[in-house]
């Protein structure tokens, strides 16, 4: 493996493998830790098949050739030209990753305004149900099978119902919700090759409620944490592009934005309300005002924004 790789195929760094497996059949990258599976003939490597994921986030990356993540190649022998030269782009392809969100969910969700659907999981969440028995506690452990449903607000838990006898109707019910903002913190279990296509794997995301436990496909710690961390970041954008708009409508008056077009040449004395379409004066000051048809409140800074591209 150091002859032909000099450099990690995923990590590229030079700080060679630890081999394991009788006749060294595996090959684990000493820093990412990366993990293949080694297919020699007469003394030559020919194939490698990625075991384990590196530990670096890289396994969400996405595979510049194909467009698609790292991950998807996972278990699949290919051969040492193919590794040689792959090259992975460190952003996440999200379009990509939506695909495997069927319409079945979506059509239990309301998506809220500017809310993306990223991906889901399917499998089971278990959770503690307690009673009252004789004065004792009694803890129950329930299991409800479902799919665990990314966006880019919120991690929903939506429960599977099947109806029907001869002919199954297949629906969801949204059970608890997790707001990404609320996120403390997720751990996990780890796989290889081997059970990739088989197992569930545990994962654990605690809110600002408690913990919650899945076992999910494909959501191996390596893959599910940055995963959710992406999306975490993609919503802590947004909250700061809202609350930056909020401040500006504190800040942008009236005054000021008259002051702007009579620089630009554009003189405006009635505007015109979104809502009813009805006219309302100018105002001297303030940083909103109200239409006296249908009382919907204009701000100062949208009507900057739309003043803005006319004199651009």
């Amino acid at each position: 493996m150091q002859d032909e790789f000099p450099k990690c195929p995923i990590c590229g760094s030079t700080g060679g493998y630890e081999s394991s497996g009788i006749l060294g059949k595996y090959a684990k990258c000493n820093v990412c830790n990366a993990k293949w599976q080694l297919f020699i003939k007469n003394k030559q490597l020919l194939e490698l098949k990625l075991h384990e994921f590196p530990k670096d986030r890289s396994g969400v990356y996405t595979i510049v050739s194909t467009g698609e993540p790292l991950f998807a190649i996972f278990g699949t022998r290919f051969s040492t030209d193919f590794w040689r030269d792959i090259e992975l782009d460190t952003n996440i392809n999200w379009e990509f990753m939506s695909e495997n969100v069927s319409p079945d969910t979506l059509k239990a969700v309301i998506i809220q305004k500017g809310e993306k659907i990223l991906h889901q999981w399917e499998g089971t969440r278990t959770t503690i149900e307690k009673t009252v028995v004789q004065g004792n506690i009694m803890e129950t452990t329930k299991s409800d099978f479902g799919v665990l449903l990314l966006s880019t607000q919120r991690l929903r838990w939506l429960i599977r119902r099947e109806r029907g006898f001869w002919k199954k109707t297949v629906s969801f019910l949204i059970a608890y919700e997790i707001p990404l903002e609320e996120i403390r913190g997720i751990t996990g279990n780890t796989g290889d090759s081997n059970d990739w296509e088989s197992s569930h794997y545990q994962i654990s995301v605690v809110d600002s409620k408690g913990e919650n436990t899945f076992n999910l496909q494909y959501a191996v710690l390596e893959l599910f944490k940055p995963l959710i961390e992406n999306a975490i970041n993609i919503r802590r954008k947004e909250i700061e592009a809202e609350k930056k708009k909020e401040r500006l409508h504190v800040t942008l008056d009236f005054s000021f934005l008259k002051t702007y077009m009579e620089k630009g040449g554009l003189v405006m004395k009635i505007l015109k309300c979104p809502e009813c379409g009805g006219t309302i004066e100018f105002p001297e000051t303030g940083t909103q005002t109200k239409c006296t048809h249908c009382g919907k409140s204009v701000y100062a800074q949208d009507v900057f924004e739309k003043v803005k591209s006319l004199l651009e």
